[in-house]
């Protein structure tokens, strides 16, 4: 966790080091020189708003949210809330692909079989019954919330 957050202060130093370097050839000095001394305003945590952290804590509590839902609603209910808990997990899925390609780090093989075992079970619960689907959530939802823990941990949640 430690180095995962020194990598992100890193990250943030060399924007903001390329951010000055274009301010400048951009003829735009004495602006980057008063944005540097003002403090930008900040998250609970201490982030610019706006950030990958902001949005990947946003990703977090949304899907956490989604999950309890699902989990609390009976077999009909989950039925109907299968649509939105799909394109939660999906978009969740895709923003975190997007960001571990943008990266270029490379990826546990434990880490793609847990993304793959869930991309498995969305597409295939809708096939399945009230019923079926009602006994196959709770290990769905675990293999979902294994990803989420993760991706909070490296955040520093």
């Amino acid at each position: 966790m430690f180095v995962a957050r020194m990598w992100t202060r890193r990250v943030a130093l060399a924007a903001v080091a390329a951010l000055s370097v274009m301010a400048c050839e951009r003829g735009s000095a004495a602006q980057a020189s008063v944005t540097m001394r003002t403090a930008p305003a900040r998250d609970a945590d201490g982030e610019p708003p706006g950030t990958d952290r902001e949005s990947i804590k946003r990703t977090v509590a949304e899907v956490t949210a989604d999950v309890n839902r699902i989990l609390a609603a009976d077999a009909a209910g989950q039925r109907r809330l299968l649509p939105a808990h799909t394109r939660a997990v999906n978009g969740m899925l895709s923003r975190f692909e997007t960001k571990v390609r943008a990266m270029h780090v490379s990826v546990d093989p434990d880490w793609v079989a847990v993304i793959d075992s869930v991309q498995s079970d969305l597409a295939r619960m809708p096939a399945m019954s009230p019923a079926e689907l009602h006994a196959f959530m709770p290990g769905h939802t675990r293999r979902v919330m294994r990803i989420v823990a993760c991706v909070d941990m490296v955040r520093g949640g």
